[in-house]
């Protein structure tokens, strides 16, 4: 209940009550008139419990929540499913190709500054990045089973995918990137990628980039050979390097 308090003395008065009980000075009775206006009119309150208690209304409720979490829950496992499917990657050799001694002859060039530029096809640089990362893949299996990595070439970018399992199943994570090199440094700008089949916007996807740190790692001796020469040109399914002259 709401008290009126007295504004000489503080006492606490009743509701109905002009002067202070107290000290008989004359109460503000507008804080009264305000909470009063407030309430709420007892016909409006009887429409309102009337439609909260309508049986009618009451199973639409039910329905439309029911069915809003049918649907989150389709939404959710079209998701998982995407992310589940492979992508468009080929499949694991059954034999392995001679890998190009890339390693070597990125290091060749950059020593004796050859002149000639270096083509390598898609097929030549997966399979070094097999032969290469075969001894490496108990370091590169801390989490998920590392399995294998993938380049695909085109106009300007180049495509990472990366293939680890867990417990027997495959998980693909894809990266596309725009690669450039500028006074010895590359530069490789993030334009997004796939968890599976499912796309992810570029900036949700650099949060992922946490998983491939190792395969970095594990790939530094090339970035560093890659980075002293003069250029490079990304062309479908081919890369051409330019050694310094």
């Amino acid at each position: 209940m709401i008290k009126l308090v007295c504004p000489e003395c503080r006492h606490e008065n009743e509701p109905e009550r002009i002067y202070c009980h107290s000290c008989g000075a004359r109460l503000d009775r507008s804080a009264l008139a305000n909470a009063k206006s407030t309430e709420e009119d007892p016909q409006a309150t009887q429409r309102r419990l009337k439609a909260m208690l309508d049986p009618q209304q009451a199973k639409l409720r039910l329905l439309f929540l029911r069915l809003g979490k049918l649907i989150l829950g389709a939404v959710l496992v079209a998701l998982i499913i995407q992310m589940i499917l492979p992508p468009d990657v080929p499949p694991p050799a059954k034999a392995a190709i001679l890998p190009t001694q890339i390693g070597l002859e990125l290091e060749n060039a950059t020593s004796s500054h050859r002149a000639a530029p270096l083509r390598y096809t898609e097929d030549q640089a997966n399979a070094y990045l097999g032969n290469s990362l075969r001894s490496k893949r108990a370091a590169l299996s801390k989490g998920l089973q590392f399995e294998r990595a993938l380049v695909a070439f085109d106009e300007g970018t180049v495509r990472v995918t990366t293939e680890r399992s867990l417990i027997g199943y495959s998980l693909y994570l894809a990266t596309l990137y725009r690669v450039t090199l500028k006074d010895g440094k590359l530069d490789a700008v993030d334009l997004g990628g796939q968890i599976g089949r499912l796309p992810i916007h570029p900036q949700i996807m650099k949060y992922a980039e946490g998983l491939n740190s190792n395969l970095w790692a594990a790939l530094d001796r090339e970035r560093k050979s890659l980075a002293k020469m003069a250029g490079f040109e990304l062309h479908p399914k081919l890369v051409v390097l330019t050694p310094r002259a």
